[in-house]
């Protein structure tokens, strides 16, 4: 297939883990015999980001909203245009529909009533207006990476014969389950982002539960100037370790006994992946299928009572995370590009 992939960030310009997997797609895609072309804001004197075919439009990643006849010209020769979610898939939407091209919205994140936290009531009010006018149009197929994202997405009015879930992948190998778990309560997050973003990941309401637990231990791994302000907020019973990577991070994930992920919401979750093929037992807002207890966003008094319910009860807790480390075997990339290739083949065919 000839593909034309719209994002409107894309490397060596970063702005989160949504850059990364599309690149991933993109390079997996060529390997597997596609004609791949970016479209995506920048510099126009970078044409390619390892061997992957970049035009980039000299432009703010918001006014790539206006793009419609840049994607009309890139897309005129194409079998199917791959957008996101953000900036460009409406006006990649608009050209679908003039060029008669099937396309599939890829929906890294989705905020929906939580703009409100993040924005304030008024700006937040208007960028849920514009992402539900976004999200909600007659895409050939929109693809989720959890189920948390997708029922939010049908109450948002997305129609469920177009939506489909998919997962990313991850090296479980790289993780080790220790059967000697310690009983604390590990949070692991991307926080060197601006401080509105920061507020979706929840530590907030981990750190206010943590007060009222101050006999269980609470490691937060991060780094930004957000966690700036949680460590003036928070007891003593939490310990901020700054950011993490490789055999240290493996380290503590390894000896937790709990992962905790009260995110607002979440494109994916990849930290819950980790920490399930580390063997932690999962409390988290985000549903990806583990075995743990949900939570519902912003509750505090649900965080307390789930670590409460599973630190109670160690030996269940533990076979918990044991259940989680054999279902993480089941996040393959191979399994993720068979999927994204057959609904690939099942909107081209119409």
């Amino acid at each position: 297939m000839k593909i034309l992939i719209t994002h409107e960030i894309f490397p060596p310009d970063m702005s989160g883990g949504g850059e990364m997997l599309t690149a991933k797609i993109a390079s997996t895609l060529i390997e597997k015999g596609h004609d791949v072309k970016i479209l995506t804001s920048g510099n126009p004197r970078v044409k390619s980001y390892k061997n992957i075919p970049t035009t980039r439009i000299k432009t703010n990643r918001y006014l790539m909203n206006l793009q419609i006849k840049k994607i009309l010209d890139e897309s005129a020769d194409v079998d199917l245009i791959h957008t996101s979610s953000g900036n460009m898939c409406f006006p990649s939407w608009v050209a679908s529909e003039l060029n008669n091209k099937p396309i599939c919205c890829y929906v890294h994140h989705i905020h929906g009533p939580y703009w409100k936290d993040i924005r304030g009531h008024i700006v937040g009010s208007v960028f849920e207006l514009l992402e539900k006018l976004f999200l909600t149009r007659d895409y050939d197929a929109i693809i989720f990476q959890n189920k948390t994202s997708m029922r939010m997405g049908s109450r948002m009015g997305i129609k469920k014969s177009r939506m489909h879930t998919i997962q990313p992948g991850i090296d479980y190998r790289k993780f080790q389950m220790n059967v000697k778990k310690k009983p604390f309560v590990l949070f692991v997050g991307n926080l060197d982002m601006n401080k509105s973003m920061c507020k979706t990941k929840g530590l907030e309401y981990l750190i206010e539960a943590a007060g009222y637990l101050p006999e269980v231990k609470f490691i937060v791994v991060g780094d930004g100037d957000y966690l700036s302000n949680m460590k003036k907020k928070s007891p003593s019973n939490v310990f901020f370790t700054g950011p993490l990577f490789g055999k240290q991070l493996t380290k503590l994930y390894n000896e937790a006994m709990l992962f905790c992920l009260p995110s607002l919401t979440e494109g994916f979750g990849l930290t819950i992946l980790e920490a399930m093929a580390s063997g932690c037992a999962v409390i988290s807002t985000v549903d990806i299928g583990q075995t743990g207890i949900l939570i519902k966003p912003k509750s505090v008094g649900q965080i307390k009572s789930a670590i409460e319910a599973l630190l109670g009860n160690q030996s269940k807790t533990i076979k918990m995370g044991q259940k989680n480390r054999r279902l993480v075997k089941k996040f393959t990339w191979k399994r993720f590009f068979d999927d994204l290739i057959k609904i690939y083949g099942s909107i081209t065919r119409k």
